[in-house]
């Protein structure tokens, strides 16, 4: 792949640190992992190895890299337009108003900007949402970004932000042809670094019948499948996940992102076959028009579910507010104060430690990804961060866990390594600053032809 980035794949020891393996059977301890050739080798105490080079891991947390399960990194040149905003505010202004005018050296920028500032607050694996497809250049674009950052990408192959409004809610139109080309000539691998998907509109957001064609070429092509659903007041009249099960379309290779209006049978039917879920917990929380998290009732219904940023025009890009906005919106379904839909009684609940789990082992099962990602775990791939707990807002850290989700940050997150390259480390970012002010540079541009006016 031409634009590849170069690997520095050491031999790494990293000693003494608390690890949360997110392996059932290594559970956590205090010890050691070797890493070579890309892969996690041996995780225990005392391990030694005169080939590798040594970090000090003495009280820091040593985990799984965080998996966001559905982010819309196009937009990274965009964020924080609209905190306030409403869904349909941040369609009109966003998906209608810009996707228009990208072209693809926006989307490249975009991808980069979303993808290092992941990589920065301990996100080694997204799950891109790419609903940029404009043309064959645009979908290049962003894969080539993926590429260059370091980042573990699933690219889920959406649809243009041309004629926005003609392609979801009720549209007519098939998933655009070009994945076919994508899977065959740019991303054929489903071992390598960046990897396909494709990210379909589903009943809720397409006819029945263009549906069912969407995700009969998806399962064609071999990809698995994400899909966002319980949009709203439409996604409660629509039943999304009600009409794929009942047309037998419903399996287990796919992700459903939000399900926040699905109804309780729905989720039941989820788990049933077996599919994952993606909840944007501050996303959800933020954006009046969505509907709340769903999280209480996918463990209600028998699903873990996984964790996502959605867009950073909205939310913050790191998973430490994700995870503390979803434990946010619980206490408001614990007080009484939730939505109609999460009043029912004893509802399970979670903890920092379950948010930990769906921020790293259950995105990869999401993704599709858990036999090489998602714990530390000897012989998967080595995508894991480091923590410092000896930093002013997290000492003294009592509970690691509760620690990490309740006053952790991205300037806590000291080594960052994926697939064994060393991407931060000692709390530096090994890219970034030409990045960000090309970003300024496309937001400005993408401003200027949409007519609007530049910030102040």
């Amino acid at each position: 792949m031409p634009h590849q980035r170069s690997q520095n794949k050491e031999r790494l020891l990293i000693k003494g640190a608390y690890l949360m393996t997110q392996d059932d059977k290594l559970g956590d301890l205090v010890g050691d992992v070797l890493v070579a050739d890309g892969r996690i080798i041996d995780v225990g105490p005392d391990l030694s190895d005169g080939r590798a080079r040594v970090i000090d891991g003495t009280g820091n947390a040593l985990l799984p890299g965080f998996i966001d399960t559905h982010r819309h990194n196009w937009q990274g040149a965009l964020r924080n337009l609209g905190p306030a905003w409403t869904y349909q505010q941040y369609r009109s202004h966003v998906q209608i108003g810009l996707g228009r005018h990208f072209e693809p050296r926006d989307v490249h920028i975009g991808n980069l900007a979303a993808d290092l500032l992941s990589l920065d607050s301990g996100v080694t694996t997204v799950r891109d949402e790419s609903h940029i497809s404009n043309s064959p250049e645009h979908s290049d674009a962003a894969i080539a970004a993926h590429w260059e950052s370091g980042i573990r990408a699933v690219f889920d192959h959406g649809w243009p932000s041309t004629e926005a409004e003609q392609w979801q809610f009720g549209s007519d139109r098939s998933h655009p042809d070009d994945i076919r080309r994508i899977r065959n000539e740019v991303l054929p691998d489903d071992t390598a670094r960046v990897t396909l998907n494709a990210m379909l509109r589903g009943p809720e957001l397409s006819t029945p019948e263009v549906s069912e064609r969407d995700i009969r070429l998806a399962r064609e092509l071999g990809l698995r499948i994400s899909m966002h659903v319980g949009l709203g007041e439409w996604g409660a009249q629509q039943q999304a996940i009600r009409q794929l099960a009942e047309s037998g379309l419903l399996a287990a290779d796919m992700t459903f992102i939000h399900c926040c209006t699905s109804t309780d049978e729905e989720l039941r039917m989820l788990a049933a076959h077996g599919a994952t879920v993606s909840v944007a917990g501050a996303l959800e929380v933020f954006m009046p028009g969505l509907g709340q998290p769903a999280t209480n009732r996918l463990l209600a219904a028998g699903i873990r579910p996984s964790l996502s940023v959605d867009t950073e025009t909205i939310v913050s890009g790191d998973m430490f507010g994700v995870m503390r906005a979803t434990l946010a919106y619980q206490q408001l379904v614990l007080a009484g104060a939730a939505g109609p839909m999460d009043r029912a009684p004893g509802l399970p609940t979670f903890g920092a430690a379950d948010l930990l789990s769906f921020a790293t082992i259950e995105g990869a099962r999401a993704a599709g990804i858990d036999d090489r990602t998602g714990s530390l775990t000897p012989g998967k791939e080595a995508d894991l961060i480091m923590i410092r707990l000896d930093h002013v807002n997290t000492l003294p850290a009592t509970d690691v866990a509760a620690t990490i989700v309740a006053g952790g940050h991205a300037g806590n997150v000291d080594l960052v390594v994926v697939a064994g390259d060393v991407l931060k480390e000692n709390g530096v970012l090994k890219a970034g600053d030409a990045v960000f002010e090309e970003a300024a540079a496309s937001r400005d541009r993408l401003f200027h032809a949409a007519g609007l006016p530049l910030p102040a």
